[in-house]
């Protein structure tokens, strides 16, 4: 026991005992203060835009990562605050021309922090010249107007645009319409329509623009027609018709489509006999069944040979 007493009370047990407690709470500080002792961390963001800069005044980018890891060092301190956002990963696309690339990902971090690492380090990129071409414009209707009506003539300006964007879906563009719903429509619309680059198939094509973008599009709507003979109408006074001529024998009518469909001729109004001489020749107006109304003939010629 003496032994240990001895020990304890020596010199150097102080000694080692006071490095001990020393090392100790060096760590403990340390530990809290790791930006001050000048120790670093690392921080990995994900999902970084991954952008581009010098880009060509007449190229556009086809191809191109959507985002990027980027791993970070720097004191806790640094790190404060910090998001994706104030984060930024691009390539350099300066002096390029088109064609398709494999390039270094740059990236940019604030102050404090450094740049340890950029998954993935390189990017496919593919460039494409932009062009412009004229094209003419086509129109599609959709739906029915109102009351049977149909459309009689269409009129729009400018017939005539330009497309221009990515060289291949400008070559992939094949025309340019503009879609007008007439559904209900009860009479002559003017209004503007969106234009749309379409593909062979009809499929709308992204990434084109049209200049302008619409037209301003004038629909006049009319009823359907129908050519119709006509057929004289006598009262019956006990003389008899030999021979009628009717001029003009057939007239042009408009009227709702599924009307036009029951009808099939016109006549004219009642023609008295009484005190007429054998052979005459009188005006007489048309009779026109409910919802139909004539084309230009609301009136025809009637020549009547009458039996002795």
């Amino acid at each position: 026991m003496g032994m240990k007493f001895k020990f304890m009370e020596s010199p150097n047990f102080i000694k080692v005992l006071a490095f001990f407690l020393a090392l100790i709470l060096w760590f403990f500080v340390a530990g809290d203060r790791q930006d001050v002792l000048g120790l670093e961390v690392r921080r990995t963001f994900s999902g970084i835009p991954l952008t581009y800069r010098n880009l060509g005044q007449d190229l556009v980018i086809v191809g191109l990562e959507e985002s990027v890891t980027l791993s970070l060092q720097g004191v806790p301190q640094a790190f404060d605050g910090l998001t994706p956002a104030d984060l930024e990963a691009y390539v350099d696309l300066n002096g390029r021309r088109e064609g398709r690339y494999e390039l270094r990902i740059n990236a940019a971090a604030p102050r404090g922090v450094s740049i340890v690492s950029i998954e993935p380090a390189k990017a496919n990129v593919l460039l494409e010249d932009l062009v412009t071409r004229q094209m003419s414009v086509e129109g599609e209707l959709l739906g029915e107007p109102a009351g049977g009506l149909i459309v009689q003539e269409i009129n729009f300006t400018p017939t005539e645009v330009f497309i221009r964007g990515p060289r291949r879906k400008v070559d992939l563009t094949k025309k340019v319409v503009f879609r007008l719903d007439v559904s209900g429509t009860e009479g002559n619309t003017i209004d503007s329509a969106r234009l749309y680059p379409l593909d062979v198939r009809d499929n709308f094509i992204q990434g084109i623009t049209i200049i302008p973008d619409s037209v301003e599009v004038e629909v006049r709507l009319t009823l359907p027609q129908k050519d119709l003979p006509v057929e004289a109408v006598f009262s019956s006074n006990g003389r008899r018709v030999e021979t009628v001529i009717v001029e003009p024998s057939v007239v042009t009518v408009k009227g709702p489509g599924h009307l036009l469909e029951e009808i099939t001729c016109l006549f004219t109004e009642e023609i008295d006999l009484k005190e007429r001489g054998s052979v005459f020749t009188v005006d007489v107006p048309l009779v026109f069944p409910q919802g139909f109304v004539p084309h230009k003939n609301d009136t025809v010629s009637v020549r009547v040979y009458l039996a002795n």
